[in-house]
């Protein structure tokens, strides 16, 4: 990005993912909620946005996880990362 938020907030506004809603692809979040560099609170507002638009759009909280426990297989929250993914196979990329 070329700096953080606060050095080009503009570049940040435009890359935002709900800058691009409606995008016709199911979305499945899982987020931790200890994750102490992204809060919760933006993958739930995501999700609700992304509904708003008319896609469809599922936020799991994983309580105590957090940042990287989303994508480590050793821990707790991978179960619902798992489902996450076995949902999206079944349901296929636009359907929910």
């Amino acid at each position: 990005m070329g700096g953080g938020p606060d050095q080009v907030p503009d570049r940040y506004a435009r890359a935002g993912p709900a800058k691009l809603l409606p995008t016709g692809v199911a979305v499945r979040l899982v987020h931790g909620t200890a994750d102490d560099q992204v809060p919760w609170q933006v993958s739930v507002s995501y999700a609700r946005r992304a509904r708003a638009a008319g896609d469809h759009a599922i936020c799991v909280l994983r309580p105590g996880a957090g940042h990287f426990d989303v994508i480590d297989p050793m821990s707790g929250a991978w179960p619902a990362v798992l489902a996450a993914f076995r949902a999206a196979a079944e349901t296929g990329p636009a359907a929910g």
